[in-house]
């Protein structure tokens, strides 16, 4: 039977473990992840190997040959640039022939029965089959969704938590026919997951999943790579070590006389082991590595390297011909390069990184990765898709120029700022590495987040980003092309490619465009969109008391409008933008609050009425806005179709949404709480549950228990009862889920929560 191992990733997630070698050959007990990928090929029959290569694949192919060492016959193919998962499949048509072909990662060590999956893919006949996995923590993977029978119904492409409605995740193996491979362009980039799969869902090909058990697990990053070498020294993997079990949970071919124990510990050849050194419990010490005395080691990996009398590693990760001066502390996370040197008394704080052949000072905390010259800390964009800090501490200079590099790696980027000087420095900076790659930055004058996202369509961009300082603060949000929060995808690959310091493809430097006229343009299409629908209707008074250029842009629309602004009194309505110009808030004639969640009702109240054919609707919407939407006959998405035009969006443009909402009702002849009174009325309580298994399986658990759930277009899943309707998804932050009920009232909303809360505590084991 033939196989093709992926084995061209670059691993940037990996670095700096992957500065020097490619993904795949990172080790495990001394073999490279690719070779016990071989032996497991061999062992099910799979001895026809054709590996596809692109990042440093003469170390693969130097270490690998021709395959006859291994007992296999393995030929490799260089791709000459990437074509994807699927299309680097695609040329090697010649190779796969007219059989069915196992497809695997290079980079994942998996112990499953491969034969077991061949005989479901032939009892199925099954033109494609996926191998799925349980995993506990699903968002890094593609999840897949079956009936009873196997047969794939749905996919989740590395989504949110609030978006997992299973935890059985895509491992990257599959079965394919010869059919299948055709159907791939050829020489085009083409993806498995994104591309490929969905087109044999859509067009109804006998598409299939089988899950299998014992152990599978992506090494996409340091701490997952950590975490398979500890599950490889408590036998979880199926990779045992080449060594003998000179006691209970110890594998050692250097001797350790002298030193303390504590298994599971695997001591590979060629190491020094000095007296009175600790190591264990879960430690994997590779060939050639030295541990001077009193060293302590702890959870971690030590692949060659040099740990100093009196030093302590817990929890992290040190590569090959690394130096670990005496006394030093390597602390949870970290990872330590090739090569490079930590000082004596040195202390690196938990997640610190430190590239090859860098150096970290004698006596110092170090609580940034050490990459050259530029020190990079972790980036935590939110779900919103902002990143808050403090200028020269948590955002940088250095920070912007990696993140635009990534950015414009895409294509154009818009950049506007506002604030002081160093809004402008962050600006000029991630304008910088835009350019490095060649790709155009529009400078744009916008004057709010939203108003920046209104353009981008306009001006078709990639993305965006808009820069804000206030107070010594500073926050960067950033903007998908269609003008929304960036897809959790981008988040974690811009969170990555920082984290990693990987640098751009150059070569080329692009341009800078200046686009002036931003806030008047956005302006003036609201209102050229607005103003027909007044007809003859005189609007009245209205109070405008909110701050900042958001709310100046709201009083201007509503002037040009007709309305006559006001100071706040009895009788007027009084509005209010906020959240970078995101959604709005009001107070109606009658003094009642309208809090951001009516308000995102009333905007798409206004809007339907007004003639809107579809609405872009985030996930966390209210559910009355779906009510709304069967009374208008109004089309609801979570995201603009490719090529189409973009539906008007009230949920992220607050200007639009308010004046929206006003224009509606003076169309009307009626006050803004008449059209208030017209909502379906409704009350949201939210509520978390903290259950016994991971919140991914949580979510499976939860769609077996009642039929009638179905998955929601933003995500989790949903619940329509005689009560009202619920929402679940699983928390961003833990072993819990959330839930949010939703009733004609704050009792029947809180009764729902209960239900439900109930529910998940019984399916899943809590008590």
């Amino acid at each position: 039977m033939k196989a093709i191992v992926m084995a061209g990733g670059d691993g940037k997630r990996l670095q700096p473990l992957t500065e020097v070698r490619p993904k795949p050959m990172v080790e495990i007990f001394d073999k490279p992840v690719l070779h016990h990928t071989v032996e497991k090929l061999k062992k099910y029959g799979f001895t026809d190997i054709l590996m596809t290569l692109r990042y440093l694949p003469k170390g693969i192919e130097d270490y690998f040959g021709d395959g006859s060492d291994f007992g296999v016959s393995i030929e490799h193919h260089v791709e000459p640039r990437a074509l994807g998962t699927a299309g680097s499949v695609r040329v090697c048509s010649d190779f796969i022939g007219d059989e069915d072909v196992l497809i695997i990662s290079g980079d994942a060590v998996c112990d499953l029965d491969l034969s077991e999956c061949m005989r479901f893919h032939r009892e199925r006949g099954a033109e494609a089959t996926i191998v799925l996995f349980e995993h506990p923590e699903p968002t890094e993977y593609g999840l897949v969704i079956t009936d009873e029978d196997g047969r794939v119904t749905a996919f989740s492409e590395k989504p949110s938590w609030e978006r997992v409605t299973t935890n059985l995740v895509n491992t990257g193996i599959y079965i394919l026919s010869p059919e299948v491979i055709a159907m791939i362009p050829d020489g085009e980039c083409y993806d498995f997951g994104k591309d490929l799969f969905p087109r044999l869902l859509r067009e109804d090909r006998r598409l299939y999943a089988k899950e299998v058990g014992n152990y599978w697990c992506d090494i996409g990053s340091p701490e997952a790579y950590r975490s398979c070498c500890m599950d490889a020294l408590a036998g979880l993997t199926g990779i045992v070590p080449e060594a003998p079990e000179v006691e209970s949970g110890v594998y050692a071919l250097s001797p350790t006389k002298g030193a303390q124990i504590a298994p599971p510990v695997y001591v590979g050849e060629g190491c020094t082991i000095e007296p009175g050194a600790k190591i264990g419990p879960n430690a994997v010490i590779s060939r050639g590595s030295v541990v001077r005395r009193g060293a302590v080691i702890k959870d971690s990996v030590v692949n060659g390297a040099e740990v100093g009398a009196n030093a302590r590693l817990e929890g992290c990760v040190v590569s090959r011909g690394a130096v670990i001066g005496p006394g030093a502390q390597v602390k949870a996370d970290c990872v330590v390069g090739d090569r490079a040197v930590i000082g004596a008394g040195c202390v690196l704080s938990p997640g610190v990184r430190v590239w090859t052949e860098r150096e970290a000072p004698e006596g110092r905390r170090v609580t940034q990765s050490i990459v050259g010259e530029r020190p990079r800390g972790p980036v935590a964009i939110s779900d919103r898709g902002t990143l808050q800090g403090r200028l020269g501490h948590e955002l940088t200079p250095e920070l912007m120029i990696g993140l635009g590099g990534c950015l414009g790696s895409k294509g154009p980027v818009g950049v506007a700022h506002t604030g002081g000087e160093g809004a402008r420095l962050l600006s000029d900076a991630l304008s910088c590495g835009v350019t490095g790659t060649g790709a155009e930055c529009l400078r744009c004058d916008a004057e709010f987040e939203a108003e920046l996202a209104g353009m981008c369509p306009l001006f078709s961009m990639r993305s965006a980003v808009f820069i804000r300082e206030e107070s010594g603060e500073m926050s960067a949000t950033f903007l998908s092309g269609s003008g929304f929060a960036i897809p959790p995808a981008l988040r974690r690959e811009l969170a990555g490619a920082v984290k990693s310091a990987s640098g751009q493809e150059g070569g080329r430097v692009g341009g800078i465009t200046g686009i002036s006229g931003l806030p008047r343009a956005y302006l003036t299409g609201i209102l050229s969109f607005l103003k027909p629908m007044l007809g003859r209707s005189k609007p009245g008074r209205v109070c405008v008391e909110g701050f900042g250029a958001e709310n100046r842009a709201l009083a201007f629309v509503l002037r040009g409008l007709g309305f006559e602004l006001t100071e706040r009194a009895p009788g007027v309505a009084a509005l209010s933008v906020s959240r970078g110009g995101f959604t709005f808030t009001a107070y109606d004639e009658r003094g009642r609050r309208i809090d951001e969640l009516h308000g995102a009702a009333l905007a798409a109240e206004g809007l339907m009425r007004l003639g809107a054919a579809s609405l872009i609707v985030p996930g966390d919407a209210p559910a009355a806005v779906r009510r709304l939407a069967v009374r208008h006959g109004c089309k609801l998405v979570d995201t603009p179709p490719e090529g189409a035009e973009r539906p008007a969006a009230p949920f992220s443009q607050g200007v639009l949404a308010a004046a929206s909402a006003m224009t509606a009702a003076a169309g009307g002849g009626m006050e803004l709480a008449t059209l208030s009174d017209s909502l379906p009325p409704f009350a949201v309580v939210t509520c978390r549950v903290d259950v016994a298994c991971s919140r991914a399986k949580a979510m499976r658990l939860m769609a077996g228990s009642r039929q009638e759930m179905a998955e929601d277009f933003g995500g989790g899943l949903t619940y329509d009862t005689a009560k009202g309707h619920i929402k679940v998804s699983p928390s961003a932050d833990g072993s819990a889920l959330e839930l949010r009920g939703e009733g004609a009232d704050m009792e029947a909303a809180r009764e729902l929560c209960g239900e439900f809360e109930r529910l998940a505590r019984d399916v899943t084991g809590e008590k």
